[in-house]
């Protein structure tokens, strides 16, 4: 077995000891394509079970790379990747770029974790096409890649758990759509898209835009692009407050809505409702109280869990759904209490680590 023997994270977060959730018997419910990775291959429901502890007969050496670890989304996501771990037995690290804008230090990354022998690299790649020639050299080198979070348009990847952006969008325009068939009277809507390079912010715009148009009651005024940090977020929203001042909704991504619910307060913006495109704690009891209306989850501690089992599969040469789509849910005060939350978010009070011996 091959190991990584040290980890040079590049993050805003200290490494903190700790456990996740070494609970392997999590399931739930997905689309598995077949043949994988075939645009016209066919899609199946099924229940996703991961790979029991007592099957895996090394302790594989995994890599994980994310484009940060600065909101709660990433959180998750390593809350996935560290449990589904925990849980095997396997050997972990974790590293984060620091932003969507760090494509070289990513690369940069991924290049280490080949060079020390990682057995396999599970990743939310920054750019759809920037990795495409490390994720080759990868392969080259027998080394797995599993990817989560986005698309990325390499033919060398292994396994893929991610919902379709589209989709992500597209639930979120159908939700406002029932709110404002056409006929009914017009609102106007800003769509906060998020960071413009990676596959999954335009395809979200992209689902949310085309959803609603034809609708003669939802006029998309701006679609606005901006790094996904909140710091980020809030001046652009406070700009466009002023030039659209009669919006009547602000949907997009979760640091957006978050920052929409300080500024709409601090204006005392009560008629602008917000809807996010996916799930954070802090959208999560804000849509408990009533300050956020709807919020769409993609699952994101299960697609991370999945990467890693699809990744460990590969290497025990176990049956392997490879292609899976984890899909979407929306969530507003009438399903909050029914959703299981550990599918999308980390524990109450989880401090991420880095490092899984």
């Amino acid at each position: 077995m091959k190991s990584l023997v040290t980890a040079l994270l590049v993050s805003s977060l200290a490494m903190i000891a700790g456990s996740a959730s070494a609970d392997n018997n999590w399931s739930m419910t997905i689309k598995s394509r077949s043949p994988a990775f075939d645009v016209q291959g066919e899609w199946t429901e099924k229940k996703y079970t991961p790979l029991p502890a007592s099957e895996v007969t090394e302790k594989w050496e995994i890599c994980v790379l994310f484009p940060h670890t600065k909101d709660p989304y990433y959180i998750a996501m390593t809350y996935g990747a560290v449990a589904e771990a925990e849980a095997k037995g396997l050997s972990m690290s974790v590293f984060a770029a620091g932003g969507y804008t760090e494509l070289p230090t990513q690369i940069s990354q991924m290049e280490d974790c080949i060079t020390r022998g990682a057995d396999a690299i599970m990743m939310v790649a920054i750019s759809a096409t920037g990795l495409n020639r490390t994720i080759s050299a990868a392969a080259e080198k027998g080394i797995p890649v599993a990817i989560t979070g986005g698309e990325v348009d390499s033919d060398d990847v292994a396994a893929r758990s991610l919902g379709n952006w589209f989709d992500s969008g597209r639930i979120a325009g159908e939700y406002l759509n029932s709110l404002h068939p056409a006929g009914s009277e017009p609102v106007k809507v800003l769509w906060m898209a998020g960071p413009e390079g990676p596959n999954w912010s335009r395809d979200s715009a992209d689902g949310f835009v085309k959803t609603v148009e034809g609708n003669d009651a939802i006029e998309v005024v701006k679609v606005i692009w901006g790094d996904s940090g909140k710091a980020t977020q809030i001046p652009l929203i406070e700009d466009a407050l002023q030039a659209y001042p009669d919006i009547k909704y602000i949907g997009g991504i979760a640091p957006a809505i978050e920052g929409g619910i300080q500024v709409l307060k601090e204006k005392g913006r009560e008629d602008i409702k917000l809807i996010a495109s996916y799930m954070t704690p802090e959208l999560e009891k804000a849509l408990r109280n009533g300050e956020v209306l709807g919020v769409v989850t993609d699952y994101t501690a299960a697609q991370a869990r999945i990467a890693i089992d699809q990744l460990v599969r590969i290497l025990e040469e176990k049956d392997v759904d490879a292609d899976v789509d984890t899909g979407f849910g929306m969530i507003d005060a009438k399903n909050v209490n029914a959703v299981d939350r550990s599918l999308s978010l980390a524990p109450e009070g989880w401090e991420p680590y880095f490092r899984v011996e």
